[in-house]
């Protein structure tokens, strides 16, 4: 069967504000892109004040068939892979499994 754009919509809304929560937890600050399905994750310094250029990262959401959010860029960094944790850890929490890569 398959799932209405509302139900998709509300889905990705209610992921969205569950990854916001734990992200912000972390001390990450989240900015939704305009017009797109996606978000820039930003990593504060340690004071709080700046940012790098090397810890923003951008969460995408593919919509059907694929269904499934994505992390870029796709390293191997330990940011990335911390980030990848929190993300899966929210999502897991949710009442329906989603796919993460």
């Amino acid at each position: 069967m398959k799932k209405s754009p509302a139900t998709e919509a509300h889905r990705v809304a209610t992921d969205i504000a569950a990854i916001k929560s734990a992200l912000q937890q972390q001390g990450y600050t989240t900015r939704k892109r305009p017009k797109q399905a996606a978000w820039t994750i930003i990593l504060l310094n340690q004071r709080g004040t700046g940012r790098k250029p090397q810890e923003c990262y951008l969460l995408t959401y593919q919509p059907a068939p694929v269904s499934t959010w994505i992390l870029h860029p796709q390293t191997n960094e330990p940011h990335r892979q911390t980030l990848l944790t929190l993300i899966h850890t929210a999502l897991a929490k949710q009442p329906t499994t989603r796919k993460i890569s």
